[in-house]
């Protein structure tokens, strides 16, 4: 990632009420502003590992699996993959002028007997080098698959952006609502929030960067006015929000599998009724570790609107998003065919290589 890139913002401040009203944006902001939405959680709580009110959740699962010895776990990978959670998205945002995230690119192993005799008759790939293929070997021979291959459609180009389908200027409302910038556009948005033209607002321009960003990201799960709690430095953490982050959750647009279900017992303090601790088998804690795998906008989707997440179903509502949002899926890799408490839509890959001059297939 590139922590020197600059971004210039034009912010309309109520100086009475220190509050950012909306802000004016080119294409490349927005472009990063929606690619937050791809970011694993587990990569977010990376990221914000040095904001203390924030994720506690899912700093706790990451620092779980990093605790666990390996022997826990049902391989080597399945550690990794955790703890550096991969994005179907990481190849999109490669091509943004700020990545928030940097990824290792994707790899390919099949058993070394693929490319000689077909002992094993294993034609299956793995994305790990540590992965043993059904004939016992290490899958460790590396074989080359083009990021546009991976990906199946073109990464932006000429006329629109990344995310963003269309170039243009934007409008960025206080609670990230995204919209065409346009003086119409503007104006009704003023009127809508109570303004009559600009005479009781202030403009000024800012330049915004990584760590500019990176707080944005922190208060979108903090703040309901994130543009001002992060420009302005207003405290992110209101009352109201608080109240809201610890109510208990509520699964709402979730794909719930209503054929499995899965055996907790509690044990609860009499006093206060607290939950101390709770014992439980596999089924659950595959789930569990799955959130930290769960896209920005994947976690919203299954959660209750007014828990954590803030503004970003704003964000997630944005018209102007492009192609590159219709098919957010998880990697493959992620897809446990025993953890069946959530459903997850995902994209099968199958590749051709050629082999002794035979075009092979090649399936995970």
């Amino acid at each position: 990632m590139d922590n020197g890139v600059k971004f210039s913002l034009k912010l309309l401040i109520d100086e009475k009420r220190n509050k950012v009203v909306l802000a004016e944006a080119e294409q490349d902001f927005v472009d990063v502003l929606l690619s937050l939405l791809t970011l694993p959680m587990g990569k977010i709580a990376g990221l914000l590992k040095d904001h203390k009110t924030v994720l506690s959740f899912y700093k706790n699962l990451n620092k779980s699996v990093a605790d666990m010895d390996t022997s826990h776990f049902e391989t080597e990978a399945c550690k990794s993959m955790l703890l550096d959670p991969k994005s179907s998205k990481d190849t999109h945002r490669k091509r943004l002028k700020l990545n928030m995230s940097y990824t290792v690119p994707t790899e390919f192993f099949v058993c070394p007997s693929f490319f000689k005799s077909p002992s094993c008759g294993s034609r299956a790939y793995s994305n790990f080098n540590t992965s043993k293929c059904s004939c016992g070997a290490l899958m460790d021979a590396r074989i080359h698959v083009p990021e546009e291959v991976q990906v199946e459609q073109v990464i932006g180009d000429i006329a629109d952006g990344v995310f963003v389908n269309f170039r243009s200027s934007f409008i960025v409302t206080d609670d990230l609502k995204v919209t065409p910038n346009s003086i119409g556009v503007l104006m009704n948005v003023l009127n809508d929030l109570g303004y009559v033209g600009y005479s009781d607002l202030r403009e000024t321009l800012i330049d915004v960067g990584f760590e500019q960003v990176l707080t944005l990201l922190g208060c979108l799960f903090t703040s309901e006015a994130p543009l001002t709690s992060a420009f302005l430095r207003k405290t992110c953490m209101t009352s109201k929000r608080m109240h809201e982050m610890f109510s208990p959750p509520a699964l709402e647009n979730g794909n719930a599998n209503p054929g499995r279900v899965c055996s907790v017992k509690v044990f609860v303090r009499k006093v206060d009724r607290e939950i101390l601790y709770a014992e439980c088998n596999e089924d659950l804690i595959d789930s569990l570790l799955t959130f930290l795998v769960h896209p920005l906008e994947m976690a919203c989707s299954l959660s209750n609107d007014n828990t954590i997440f803030g503004c970003v179903g704003n964000l997630c509502r944005s018209q102007c998003r492009g192609d590159a949002f219709k098919s957010c899926y998880l990697p493959d890799f992620y897809i446990c065919s025993n953890n069946n408490l959530i459903y997850y839509a995902h994209q099968s890959m199958t590749y051709q290589c050629l082999v002794l001059h035979q075009v092979v297939g090649v399936g995970l």
